[in-house]
């Protein structure tokens, strides 16, 4: 993404910041496209372990984790509905996750790597839709 990348619609960013077990958070609006980058790339499941984009007609993208794992969810405000990113060629098993503050345990098929998650996170900074070159799921 570079800031060059016309954004349609104006989307807020929320990057949570954790210092002494406590959570607070960053948020701006209407970022630019090297800054939505930076903050996925600041992901790194100590002080920094959960992003969320929302704009789009109350759509919201999550992206969890960091360093070299992410958990990325794409849901509306309006629907229960979620589908997340897939990896389904991973090997079989579970890896610890901090997402939103919290250590988790998850399918290794439920993990992308960084370049997966900043694809996903472009498409729906663009237009507030999934990327379809990649494996969505339900969930």
């Amino acid at each position: 993404m570079t800031s060059s990348t016309a954004l349609t619609e104006p989307v807020r960013l929320e990057l949570d910041r954790w210092a002494d077990g406590r959570a607070s958070s960053l948020n701006r609006t209407d970022p630019t496209a090297d800054e939505i980058e930076a903050a996925v790339r600041a992901l790194d499941q100590r002080r920094h372990t959960e992003l969320v984009l929302t704009g789009h007609d109350g759509q919201y993208l999550a992206v969890e984790g960091g360093a070299g794992h992410y958990l990325v969810h794409l849901g509306s405000d309006e629907h229960d509905d979620i589908i997340a990113l897939r990896t389904p060629a991973a090997e079989r098993g579970e890896v610890e996750v901090v997402a939103a503050g919290r250590v988790r345990r998850v399918d290794r098929r439920s993990v992308v790597d960084l370049d997966t998650a900043l694809r996903a996170v472009r498409a729906f900074a663009i237009d507030g839709r999934p990327d379809s070159t990649l494996y969505w799921g339900s969930g």
